[in-house]
C-alpha cells in the first residue's frame, strides 16, 4: 500500500460529520483506509439547512457569516474545510456551495488531483463541473440510493435542456454505484459516462460477533433489556422512508403475544428535527402508548457505537422504502444477527439471497409481523439465517476489497489527468 503514488483526493459533500446521511457516514468510515492506500485527503463540506440543524450545530455554526469558511477541523485525522451555507434550501444555498468549492480547489495549497462528490448533485451545478474539468481535475460521483419514483420518471426522460440530469452526469469522469440495479438505472437513463460498481464493504474487525457475554449484555443493560429478552433493532434516521413507523406497528401487534420483545430504533430523530414530520411523530407516539408496553420501545438517537448495538441484537429489521446497498444490513450480518428485509427499491442479489442470507417480507404491517413471529417462534431458524448471512458477508463484502477498488480508481484517474 505504501508504494502507491501520493494523490490528493477531495471528498466534497454538502454536509458531513457531525451531520450526515448514510453515504456520508460510509465515506467517513472509508477515509482512514483510503489514506493508507496513498491518498492525501481533504473534506470540503457545508452546514445543514436551518430546519435540519440540531441545537448543538446551531451553537457551533449559527453565528458564522454566510458564505465564509470556518476554521479547519479534523475528523479521523482528515482536514475538514467547512463553509457556512444559507439556512434555507434553494438556489442561493447550492450556488454558495459551488462557488466555495471552486475557490477551495483553485487554492494551490489544497488543489486536488481528483474529486469524489457525495450527496445531492443538482442540475445547476453544470457550470461548476465544466470549470473543474477545465482545470483537469477528474470528477467522480457516488450514486448510493435508488431515486424516488416521481424523480426517477423525470430522470429517465431524455432531453437536452439545460439542467437535465443526464447531461449533468455526462460531465463527470466516472459514476460509482454500490450495486448493479443502480448501475442499470444510470445507464438506462442514457448516461454515457463510465460507471463502476463498487459494493459497500464492511469493516469485519469492527462489526463482528460478541467475543464474551459482557460485550453483548452491556448495551442491553443500559437500555433495561435483560439477557433473556429479545432485542429487535432497526437502524436509520427516524422517518417514513426508513419505515420506522412500520416496524413499530409490527412490534406493537406482537407486544402482548411476546412479552419479552423490545424494539430499539437506532438513528437520529428526524421526526423531532423536521417540522414536516409532526404528524408522523404523533402517529408513532400514539402507537407506543397504545401498545401496552411503552417501556419496551427505545430510541438511541444518533450514536457512534452502532457496532455495540448490533452485537447486542437478536433480530435486525430494515423496512425501508428505497436504498442502495444498506450498510446496516451488511453490518448486522457481519455480527451474526438474523435479518428481515422488505423489498425496497434498489434491492439486488449483491446483498445476498432471500430465504438463505436474509428473510424477505412484503412491506406492510401484517407481512412484517408474520416474518417477525416466524423468527421469534423459531430460534433454530434465527441461527440459520444468522450463520448464512455471516458467512456471505465475510466471503464477499470485506471492506478491504472495496477500499482497494476505490483507491485504484482514484489513482488511475488522477494519473491519467496528469499525463
Amino acid at each position: 500500500m505504501n508504494s502507491l503514488p501520493k494523490h490528493r483526493l477531495c471528498l466534497a459533500s454538502p454536509v458531513f460529520y457531525p451531520t450526515y446521511g448514510g453515504s456520508q457516514l460510509r465515506f467517513l468510515r472509508y477515509l482512514p483506509g483510503l489514506r493508507e492506500r496513498g491518498l492525501d485527503i481533504r473534506v470540503y463540506t457545508g452546514t445543514p439547512n436551518g430546519k435540519e440543524m440540531s441545537a448543538e450545530e446551531a451553537a457551533l455554526w449559527g453565528d458564522c457569516p454566510t458564505g465564509e469558511f470556518m476554521p479547519t477541523t479534523e475528523v479521523s485525522g482528515i482536514p475538514v474545510h467547512r463553509v457556512k451555507l444559507p439556512d434555507k434550501k434553494g438556489v442561493t444555498r447550492t450556488q454558495t456551495y459551488n462557488d466555495r468549492l471552486l475557490e477551495h480547489c483553485s487554492n494551490p495549497e489544497y488543489r486536488p488531483d481528483v474529486i469524489q462528490m457525495v450527496g445531492p448533485l443538482k442540475p445547476m451545478s453544470m457550470p461548476l463541473l465544466r470549470q473543474l474539468r477545465d482545470m483537469r481535475i477528474p470528477l467522480l460521483y457516488a450514486v448510493t440510493i435508488a431515486p424516488p419514483e416521481p424523480s426517477r420518471k423525470k430522470w429517465f426522460k431524455r432531453s437536452h435542456s439545460r439542467g437535465d440530469e443526464v447531461e449533468l452526469f455526462n460531465h463527470l469522469d466516472c459514476i460509482v454505484t454500490n450495486n448493479t440495479p443502480l448501475r442499470d438505472y444510470v445507464q438506462a437513463a442514457g448516461v454515457t459516462t463510465r460507471v463502476e460498481v463498487i459494493a459497500n464493504g464492511v469493516n469485519l474487525e469492527r462489526f463482528r460477533p460478541a467475543r464474551a457475554p459482557a460485550e453483548r449484555n452491556l448495551p442491553r443493560e443500559q437500555l433495561g433489556i435483560s439477557e433473556t429478552d429479545i432485542m429487535i433493532t432497526s437502524i436509520g434516521g427516524i422517518s417514513p422512508r426508513k419505515g420506522s413507523d412500520l416496524i413499530l406497528d409490527a412490534w406493537a401487534s406482537l407486544a402482548s403475544e411476546f412479552p419479552n420483545i423490545h424494539l430499539v430504533l437506532i438513528g437520529p430523530r428526524k421526526d423531532l428535527e423536521q417540522s414536516k414530520l409532526k404528524g408522523f411523530r404523533r402517529k408513532m407516539e400514539k402507537t407506543i402508548q397504545q401498545s401496552g408496553a411503552p417501556e419496551r420501545v427505545h430510541f438511541t438517537g444518533l450514536c457512534e457505537n452502532v457496532d455495540e448495538y448490533q452485537r447486542a441484537s437478536d433480530i435486525f429489521v430494515l423496512p425501508s422504502e428505497r436504498e442502495g446497498m444498506p450498510n446496516a444490513v451488511l453490518e448486522a450480518m457481519a455480527t451474526r444477527v438474523p435479518v428481515i428485509i422488505t423489498p425496497f427499491k434498489g434491492l439486488s442479489s449483491d446483498l445476498g439471497t432471500p430465504g438463505t442470507h436474509f428473510l424477505l417480507s412484503e412491506r406492510n404491517v401484517d407481512a412484517l409481523s408474520s416474518a417477525l413471529r416466524q423468527l421469534l417462534a423459531n430460534p433454530t431458524q434465527r441461527s440459520e439465517f444468522a450463520n448464512q448471512g455471516y458467512n456471505w458477508v465475510r466471503q464477499t463484502l470485506n471492506l478491504d476489497k472495496s477500499l482497494d477498488r476505490y483507491a485504484a480508481l482514484y489513482h488511475e484517474l488522477a494519473s491519467t489527468a496528469c499525463n
